[in-house]
Parts: structure tokens; sequence; C-alpha cells
């Protein structure tokens, strides 16, 4: 999902998420996950469907959801998320960083004894390899520019040979990064999918012959078919994972993914309920014990191209901005979100609990687009996707423009089009979201309206820039005091919704339904699963 593109096809098979906690850190890993090791049972097999096959094994390039989830099966990283938690927990990691006073140089240390399911043991050196490989440009890393305030990234990318003088290895055991300004966002990075640790020199063979030192191992891949992962005998966390394997079976469409799970043949849908079975699932008096209802850490809402007419012009974003009813919205998508009141979501550091966003008054709508130049209205395109949940907004919202006097014409386009096309610039009005990638507001502000990303194939459709709003997330991000941060990013927020590049629609939330022998089972808000923490109940006692 480049993040977004994650997110393009993560929107199509949105990750399990659960609400995201203030994001802090805990001081242990092993059974301060979430779960409790003295219930879990051993043994059997996890049955899982995706709608798509994973499209690499490269933690470094994987962008999809189908690979998003294997990803954290096979690798580990340096941290990981706690539990159903946005805290951070160690994994790799010794102990969490140890930050310079200027806040640019962190020092992490390596457990010792961690070996690949290869048998090597993994060092500093093959962490190294890592990060500097996803600021390699031939690697084609889709969450690049997440790692590009290591010091040296922008020399490196021109000559990747080596290192980045940023990365530093002290010792067998012992990592250094220097950034170039302080970011408290960084540790959140390092617990992404890229910040997974493959062997040294693996890169050629990483996407299709994986080797990491995760929970479990690739055993089969067969594309459109099939997708088997074995425990790990050797894992470091013991007694985890509970289960002997998980069994992915590709191209299973929604649909038939919910009728797979009433029948038992699987225990956890790759994809979220239909629309069309919304209803169906949720007021099943027997499924009840099986449904979870959670948050996510996301926005939807719509971006206005400020560098194309007419939204070039101040009035016709505020205009546009009073067009909508949300709770109309959400009685679209059967409920499954709450009314945004600002563009940094609940959970995320920065979000303020304040009301910035403007209620649907068409009166006052019009009379803006006429002190706008536009007294008899105008027209315009607006692009969405072609699938839930945006197949259901996009033409009531063209229905409430035009109800303010401006006529679209509305383009649905398939995923991977609309982000190419937006990304591009050519969206005049373009519906969109985003979930967290890490609960800091700068994953929201920083990668989505940012002069940074206000270019080609960036994630700011709107092609907004204020170098004021800029400043105040750079001073949230060098804060150290989590109040501070939030009133940065609050100020940050209410510079950027003042000008009205966006129009913040409302916070996604998600009705999921697991299988009735899943034990332990819980929805991840950053990642999806975590397939180690999971057990069958009809399992045993004692590992045989």
């Amino acid at each position: 999902m480049k993040r977004n593109v994650r997110v393009t096809l993560l929107g199509a098979a949105l990750a399990i998420a659960l609400t995201a906690c203030a994001p802090t850190t805990s001081n242990t890993g092993g059974d301060d996950s979430g779960t409790s090791a003295d219930a879990a049972l051993y043994g059997g097999t996890i049955e899982t469907a995706a709608a798509s096959d994973p499209e690499t094994f490269d933690p470094a390039v994987c962008t999809g959801a189908t690979c998003w989830n294997i990803m954290r099966m096979v690798f580990d990283r340096m941290y990981d998320y706690k539990g159903e938690t946005s805290e951070l927990k160690l994994q790799a990691a010794e102990d969490f960083p140890e930050v310079s006073d200027d806040g640019l140089t962190y020092t992490m240390k390596l457990k010792e004894g961690l070996t690949f399911s290869n048998g090597d043991p993994v060092t500093a050196k093959d962490v190294a390899y890592s990060y500097a490989r996803v600021l390699d440009p031939a690697t084609q890393a889709g969450l690049a520019e997440f790692w590009k305030g290591i010091a040296g990234a922008e020399e490196y990318a021109a000559n990747p040979t080596g290192l980045p003088s940023g990365i530093e290895v002290v010792d067998d055991l012992t990592l250094k990064i220097t950034l170039t300004s302080p970011n408290s966002s960084f540790k959140y990075v390092l617990a992404m999918p890229a910040g997974s640790i493959i062997p040294e020199g693996s890169g050629d063979t990483i996407g299709t012959e994986p080797v990491g030192s995760g929970p479990f191992t690739l055993t089969d891949f067969t594309p459109g078919v099939e997708v088997n992962l074995d425990r790990n005998a050797d894992y470091w966390d013991s007694p985890r994972p509970y289960v002997d394997g998980v069994h992915m079976t590709l191209g299973v469409d929604p649909d038939n993914q919910v009728l797979m799970l009433q029948k038992g043949d699987i225990d956890l849908m790759g994809s979220p309920i239909p629309p069309a079975k919304f209803l169906q699932v949720t007021t099943d008096a027997k499924l009840a014990d099986q449904i979870v209802e959670i948050e996510k850490p996301s926005i939807y809402y719509l971006a206005m191209n400020m560098t194309t007419a007419p939204f070039d012009n101040p009035k016709v974003r505020e205009a546009i901005s009073y067009a909508f009813d949300r709770d109309a919205l959400l009685k679209l998508v059967n409920g499954q979100g709450k009314p945004a009141t600002e563009f940094i979501p609940p959970g995320v550091l920065g979000y303020s609990g304040d009301d910035m966003t403007h209620g649907k008054d068409v009166e006052k709508a019009k009379k803006l687009l006429a002190e706008a130049g536009y007294p008899n209205g105008l027209e315009t395109q607006m692009f969405a996707w072609n699938v839930a949940p945006f197949s259901a907004l996009a033409p009531q919202m063209q229905q409430d423009l035009k109800a303010i006097g401006i006529t679209v014409d509305l383009q649905t386009l398939a995923p991977n089009t609309f982000a190419e096309l937006a990304g591009s610039g050519k969206a005049p009005l373009a519906l969109t979201f985003w979930v967290a990638d890490y609960p800091e507001g700068s994953d929201f502000l920083q990668a989505l309206m940012s002069c940074a990303t206000a270019v080609p194939q960036g994630h700011n459709y709107a092609y907004y820039c204020n170098e004021k709003m800029d400043a105040s997330v750079q001073e949230a991000l060098a804060a150290t005091d989590p109040d501070v941060a939030t009133e940065k990013y609050t100020e940050a927020s209410e510079l950027m919704l003042s000008e009205n590049p966006v129009v913040p629609l409302y916070f996604g939330t998600k009705t999921e339904i697991h299988g009735p022998t899943v034990g332990g089972y819980f929805p991840q808000p950053i990642w999806g699963w975590d397939m180690a923490e999971y057990w069958k109940t009809d399992g045993e006692k004692s590992r045989s």
C-alpha cells in the first residue's frame, strides 16, 4: 500500500482490524501477546480463503491483502503489535530502541539465538541488509517512502552499494540507525511488513522462496489454488504457534467465502462480509457468538484536486463540504462506520475529538457556489472504485452534489485504474479511503496531505500543499510528549481542513465473522490476522 496500492487491494478485502488503542509500548514479548497460553490447545490446521493470490512473498514488495497476512506468518520484525491493540511489543529485538537525545539515532539489539527457517542465525547484518534493500530502487519496494528519513537514503538510492550512511552494523547483534530529522513514528515503521528480516543476500529469491524467522514456513504455493504454511517448530516464541499449519484456498469470492465458513469448510475469511450477505449473516442467531464488531483506524473521504478548476477556488471546495449527510451515507454501507469529525481517526495519536467538519446545508452550499462565480452550478467528474462500499456511496454522493448545483460525471473504475488516474492528478473529485499503517497522525497528514506527496503517483489526490501544515506535523514528530504531539497534529488538521481540500466522510468500522472452532481469536488493527495466537478448539491439551 506504494501504501495506497496496499490500501487499494486491502480495500477490496479489507484486512481485519480492531479499535486502535493509544500508541504506547510494551516491554515484553512472549506471553505479553494478548492471549493466554494456558487456555490454548495444540495441533490442527486453520483453514482460510482469499479472493486473490499473493502477488509476492517478498516483504519489501508486498502491498496486497493476501500477502500482507502471510508476511506476518513467515517473517519476524524487530517489533510487532500486542494482541488486539496498537501497542508495540518486542519481537526479534531484545529491547526497545535506545534513542539519542536529539532523537536522530536509534540503537537496537537483537535477541540472542534467533534462527531463520533454514537454520542460519539471524544477525544485525541481516537486519541492515533488509532495511537497505527497501531503499534500493531495484527492489521496487511499495513502502519505500516510509524509510526515506534514514540518513543517506537518497544517495544510496542513486548508488545502492554497501549500506546507506544512516545504517551501521555495530556488532553481530547490534544495529544503529540515524535519521535526518526526529521522527517519533519510526518505531512503527520498523513493525511494518517492509521491516521484516530476511537473510543477507537473499533478495533475488525471497519473493518466490521466502526464508524468515517467523512462526510459520511456506511449504507450498499453487497459483490460483492454494497456499500451505507449516508451523515453525524452532520458533523462538514457544509454545506459539499453537496450530500445526495454515491452509489458504485461493480465488474464492467473498460470497462463497461466507458459504464455506457457514458450512465449516473454512475458519477465517480473507475478505469482509459482502454487502448482499450482510443482513443475512449479522441477524443469524446461530452465528451470534462468531461475529465481531470492530472499529478501524481509517478515514473515508472525498478529495478535490486543487490544481484543477473549479477546485482551485476555495469557495467551491467549501460549498462541497456542505453537500453530504454522513448519517445517510452510512446507512448505505450497513452502518459500517461513524461520521467523521476530522481527518485523523480515533485511536491514532493526533485525534482531537473536535468537530472540524461541516454538516449538510444545501442553501449555504448554493450561496457559496454563487459567490464563487457559479450561480447556475457547474459540471465536473468524480472517480470512485467499482466495488463496495464505493459502489454504494458514489451514486448517492452524485445526487447530493446535484442538489447543490454540481452535475457530476461519475466514473467507477477498477481499484488499480483508480489509483493510477487519481495519483496522476486526473481526478477532479476522488472518493477514496486510508487505513492506518501505524497509529500516528503523520500516517494521515504527512502521507496524504503533505507537499512532498503532492506529486504524480503520490497519495495526495487533492494535490494540497501548505508548508505551515507540514511544519506542524514535523513538530509533532519531534515531540516526546504525546500531549504536545496531539496539540501539533490538531493544529495541522485544523489548518488543512480550513482550506477544504478534502471532505472527511466517515471513520470506518467493520463486522466480521469467524468459524466456531477458532480459539483465542481477535482481529489486529494494523495487521489483520495474528495467526500465531489462534488455536483450534478441537485440538489437544499438549503437543504430541
